[in-house]
């Protein structure tokens, strides 16, 4: 069956502000990259299944870049998200339904078991801190041009960075101890999506 989702993703990476994945590069600042999606969903349904007001991240590591492939991932699920909801969202996110998140499933190819995590969004104009248990803090601050609208960049690689708003992620750092530690260099995204397939 089709999936509809609609909300809001986050997605700090370790990369400088202006990630190089972002523009269609195969490496990131650092020769590796670490990053991902932390991801309110507001409605939405998934083979039938209301998926709205749930949240999750998948965060994963890559050996050279985000775009080179070879990545290694986890999700991770709120555990207000039920049992039926995450059966159908964890193969959406993996990008094995389809649609935007299709690219995912050749660029993270392995997926370590996912994981109970309390997820807490304080979000504001300026700053938006997500924690996810004990894994780690994601950050996102605006980036704003000279009129005050959010810096936004088009048409990106990959197919769910089309419109992106960018922002600052410095102050996001990542500890699974089953994955790669890390902080950001700067870069982030805030981006509200409308997604079906």
């Amino acid at each position: 069956m089709a999936w509809q989702i609609a909300g809001t993703y986050y997605a700090p990476c370790s990369c400088k502000v202006g990630c190089p994945c972002v523009l269609g590069e195969l490496e990131g600042d650092q020769v590796w990259c670490s990053g991902g999606q932390w991801i309110r969903i507001d409605s939405g349904a998934v083979d039938g299944v209301d998926v709205g007001g749930t949240k999750l991240a998948w965060v994963a590591d890559w050996p050279k870049g985000f775009l080179g492939g070879e990545g290694v991932g986890r999700v991770y699920f709120d555990p207000s998200v039920s049992a039926v909801q995450r059966e159908v969202l964890e193969p959406l996110f993996k990008g094995q339904r389809g649609g935007v998140y299709q690219a995912v499933a050749q660029l993270v190819t392995q997926w370590l078991p996912t994981q109970d995590a309390p997820i807490d969004i304080q979000s504001g104009p300026d700053e938006t801190r997500i924690t996810v248990g004990n894994f780690g803090v994601a950050i996102a601050k605006p980036l704003r041009g000279a009129t005050g609208e959010p810096t936004r960049l088009l048409h990106g690689a990959a197919a769910f960075r089309d419109d992106i708003g960018l922002a600052n992620g410095k102050g996001t750092s990542w500890r699974d101890p089953d994955m790669r530690q890390w902080e950001s260099l700067g870069h982030a995204e805030i981006t509200e999506f409308d997604w079906s397939a």
